[in-house]
C-alpha cells in the first residue's frame, strides 16, 4: 500500500488501472494496424481496376481500327 497523508492507494487497486490502460493501448493499436491494412488492400484493388480498365481501353480502340 502506498499512503500519500490522507490517501492511500492499494497495489491491486493500481495493477488492475495499469493492466486497463495496457488493454486498452492494445485495443487501439489492433484496431490501427486492421484500419492500415484494409486501407491497403482498398489501394491494391483500386490500382488493379485502373489496369484493367486500361486494358480494356486499348482493346477497344484496337478493335474499333480497321
Amino acid at each position: 500500500m502506498l499512503d500519500f497523508a490522507t490517501v492511500s492507494i492499494e497495489w491491486g487497486a493500481l495493477l488492475v488501472q495499469l493492466f486497463c490502460i495496457l488493454l486498452l493501448i492494445a485495443l487501439l493499436l489492433i484496431v490501427a494496424i486492421c484500419f492500415k491494412r484494409l486501407s491497403s488492400q482498398a489501394r491494391v484493388r483500386q490500382a488493379a481496376i485502373e489496369a484493367l480498365e486500361k486494358r480494356v481501353a486499348a482493346l477497344e480502340k484496337e478493335r474499333d481500327r480497321p
